[in-house]
């Protein structure tokens, strides 16, 4: 995990249980000398001075125990009690944390053999965090499209922040859960945390930052500006009433001169609709893809594969010029 910022004694002392909780790496030595150093801060108690006296020898069931007794007697909550918004208080309980954070965001890209070619970065008080989390940036596709995922509302809103650095989400996952509290942005991770603690942003920050991230194109790549397009202007509903949704939009990794829709039929079809550039730019490729899944399926040029091995002919929707994907 990393840490962006001391906090109080007592955020100190509870980011060192929750690293102790799922940090393998983090053993007995570690909790006594953040009891060590918890005395020095100020804060006391019966079994934090015994925690701090205890030997790194000692189980780890009679390190646990000292950690929980000492959590109660300061009145720290444990780690995963802790409310959306909030961190533990000098003197103990909770309080609402202040927007002392700063985020910032960056488009850039991966190694060559992860999905095709970008991630969203996170830098928070200039620590790179996605890296830290999961592993690698969720897709740009996944954050800004069609929609801005991390605008901030008063109703929490939970968003895939990070995924494996094999390009997978679910692989490996780090979440954040936004929350919009008057003058302040609050994001609590949950997954694979790059840190122990939430963090708080000033709202008016925060904002300009999503909307200047999600404005900025200028990384965009020829298909990547194409798929950006399609994905913020296809009909959708449209799409639906066949009962197709889109799974992905990008160059045909064989063939860069076509561009592929990929829309999926429940968990039994994937459909793909292909389009030639020939010599188009990204602007007139999406409208001319719009426009063709626009049509009634059954006039596409697609072509099918069956998710299920028991299915072994087209889809329904097929029209006559549809036939089965080659791999």
């Amino acid at each position: 995990m990393t840490e962006t910022g001391n906090g109080s004694a007592e955020q100190r002392l509870y980011d060192t249980v929750a690293r102790w909780n799922v940090d393998p790496g983090y053993g007995p030595a570690d909790m006594i000398h953040a009891a060590c150093q918890a005395l020095v801060d100020g804060l006391d108690s019966p079994m934090l001075r015994e925690l701090a006296g205890a030997s790194a020898r000692d189980p780890s069931c009679d390190i646990s125990e000292l950690v929980t007794e000492s959590l109660k007697e300061l009145g720290i909550p444990a780690p995963g009690t802790v409310p959306p918004g909030f961190a533990p208080a000098t003197g103990g309980g909770v309080a609402r944390r202040p927007g002392v954070d700063s985020l910032r965001l960056e488009v850039a890209p991966t190694l060559e053999d992860v999905g095709d070619g970008f991630q969203v970065q996170v830098y928070v008080n200039g620590t790179e965090m996605t890296s830290a989390a999961a592993g690698l940036g969720m897709d740009p596709y996944e954050i800004f499209v069609p929609t801005n995922h991390l605008v901030a509302t008063a109703e929490p809103r939970t968003v895939p922040i990070a995924r494996c650095s094999c390009g997978v989400y679910g692989c490996g996952s780090t979440d954040v859960t936004i929350t919009r509290d008057g003058e302040l942005v609050h994001w609590d991770w949950s997954g694979e945390a790059p840190m122990a603690r939430g963090v708080s942003f000033p709202a008016v920050e925060y904002d300009v930052e999503v909307a200047r991230v999600a404005a900025d194109h200028s990384w965009e790549t020829a298909d990547r500006t194409a798929g950006r397009l399609v994905l913020t202007e296809l009909d959708r509903e449209r799409l639906r009433a066949h009962g197709l949704e889109t799974s992905w939009v990008a160059n045909d990794y064989c063939d860069d001169d076509v561009f592929r829709v990929a829309l999926q039929i429940d968990r039994d079809y994937q459909v793909f609709v292909d389009t030639r550039w020939r010599g188009r730019g990204p602007e007139e490729m999406a409208r001319e893809v719009c426009a063709t899944l626009a049509l009634p399926p059954s006039e596409w040029h697609a072509t099918w594969r069956a998710i299920k091995p028991a299915l072994t002919k087209p889809p329904k929707i097929a029209g006559r010029s549809w036939r089965p994907a080659q791999f």
